[in-house]
């Protein structure tokens, strides 16, 4: 089953559909043999407005909201996975809908298909054939002898505040800001192996040494191979309009898991997983960047070239630089998330779900890839950094949870607020539920609960009373000057 709500386009989903109201229907899917049955009710009351099915051929493999139909405003296009597209629900109306808004997309309308199965990512592009819609292959991205436990996308609704980061020298760092991203996670498919006996070879280190003679066929002392683990955790950066990997990094003894934490926000990837060498959680985080400029390259009468148009399809224009910097936690980690604030100005928080069953915040700032390991320069103390340290200590007084125990938490989701300050978050996927709501950056834009308003109300009153007096005793002297 799945619920879908919104349009293709993130801010009309955020700010109201075509700037007005945002809309409350929700529409439920169920995949079923054959078919595809579908229920459309308003998410304000309950009520049902709708409902019926649509045949297919194939089972759904993703879905793409579009709000604006008929008796039912909130409709989809299905593209299953023998690559034929169907419409919910299959009427003339949201047919009209579905071409109209792919023949005014000035790029087109992609969409792609992740097969668990085959371990690839396909994209597809959606074509107005006249008569019906179909999806066209764009590009794929494969991935042999490995499988895929984990995909995560951006946050549909998020706000970047700032595009660049300002660092202590006066410089900036363009971040990498693709709304198409997709961070696939894939394991090896194989148990590790060593490396093959040319670079065991390689490796091997001979000491004299003297001791007493071994029976033959025993390995001398003298001898000791060093072998070197392959990897078998592997990240990788898709875009998934051209199906492109744009980054990939490695790990080596990652503990096989059914899933790996993951979330990407802003130009930020964030994953955890246990290491078998170290015995411990490790944190991986990345940092994408378009470039730099220099303090003297944006001036007021100098400024560097740069292009205003991004495609996906173009190699050189969606290549990111890649900062990356692996990070340690004493807990093991089931799902990870991020605050979210209505104008993005506020600290964005990593959100760790630990196995004692607590939800920690951390501050994005001690994740920062940039930590200096060696003695902080002048310029790196101005910006803020700290120096590296592996360990990030999961401190209490910075946990949401308090001292209750959330079992089971698979998933946590955060929306923003009426106030900057404030982020709700959600965490779910156990038998318990979770709910509450949490200050990033403190509650700038609050009052606290110790102001005394009361005082300032008799300030204020005494100020309105000050001020009349005043009027009064000077209107007063301006008459009497008035018949001296």
């Amino acid at each position: 089953h799945k619920m879908v709500h919104g349009t293709v386009s993130a801010a009309s989903v955020v700010h109201g559909i075509n700037g007005g109201t945002p809309g409350t229907e929700i529409l439920v899917l169920s995949d079923v043999p054959g078919a595809a049955t579908w229920t459309c009710f308003d998410g304000a009351n309950g009520k049902v407005l709708s409902s019926g099915s649509v045949e297919t051929s194939s089972p759904i493999a993703q879905i793409i909201p579009i709000f604006g139909g008929d008796e039912c405003r909130q409709v989809a296009i299905l593209l299953h996975e023998d690559k034929s597209v169907s419409l919910v629900p299959d009427d003339e109306s949201t047919k009209a809908l579905a071409k109209d808004r792919i023949n005014k997309s000035k790029n087109g309308l992609y969409a792609h298909i992740v097969d668990k199965d085959s371990n690839q990512l396909q994209s597809f592009m959606f074509v107005d054939t006249g008569s019906d819609l179909q999806a066209h292959p764009v590009g794929h991205a494969s991935f042999p002898g490995e499988s895929i436990v984990s995909v995560a996308y951006p946050q549909r609704d998020e706000v970047v505040q700032s595009p660049s980061s300002v660092l202590g020298d006066d410089s900036l760092l363009l971040k990498y800001l693709n709304p198409h991203l997709a961070a696939v996670i894939t394991m090896s498919t194989s148990p590790p192996e060593k490396e093959d006996e040319i670079a065991a070879a390689l490796m091997k280190k001979k000491t004299p040494t003297k001791g007493k003679r071994k029976p033959a066929g025993v390995t001398p002392t003298t001898e000791s191979t060093t072998a070197v683990e392959r990897p078998n955790l592997f990240v990788n950066v898709v875009d998934t309009v051209s199906g492109r990997v744009l980054y990939r990094t490695s790990h080596v003894g990652a503990k096989r898991m059914g899933s790996v934490p993951c979330v990407i926000t802003e130009n930020w990837i964030v994953y955890a997983f246990f290491s078998e060498n170290t015995r411990r959680t490790e944190l991986g985080v990345l940092t994408m960047y378009e470039g730099m400029i220099d303090k003297a390259g944006l001036t007021a009468f100098s400024s560097p070239e740069q292009t205003h148009t991004f495609s996906s399809l173009q190699p050189r224009d969606s290549k990111p630089v890649v900062l990356s910097k692996t990070y340690a936690i004493v807990k093991p980690v089931t799902a990870l998330g991020v605050t979210s604030t209505k104008g993005g100005i506020s600290t964005r928080h990593i959100l760790v779900a630990s196995g004692d069953d607590r939800i920690t915040s951390i501050a994005r700032e001690l994740l920062e890839p940039r930590r200096p390991t060696g003695e902080l320069k002048d310029h790196e103390k101005q910006e803020g950094l700290f120096q590296y340290t592996a360990l990030v200590p999961l401190i209490s007084l910075t946990s949401p949870s308090y001292n209750q125990t959330i079992e089971g938490v698979s998933g946590i989701v955060s929306s923003t607020t009426a106030l900057e300050s404030q982020s709700i978050i959600l965490a779910f996927g156990g038998p318990d539920i979770f709910f509450a709501r949490v200050s990033p950056s403190k509650s700038f834009d609050l009052l606290p609960e110790t102001f005394n308003r009361a005082l300032l109300s008799f300030v204020v009153v005494g100020l309105v009373v000050v001020l009349g007096v005043s009027k009064y005793q000077s209107g007063k002297k301006v008459v009497k000057l008035g018949w001296t």
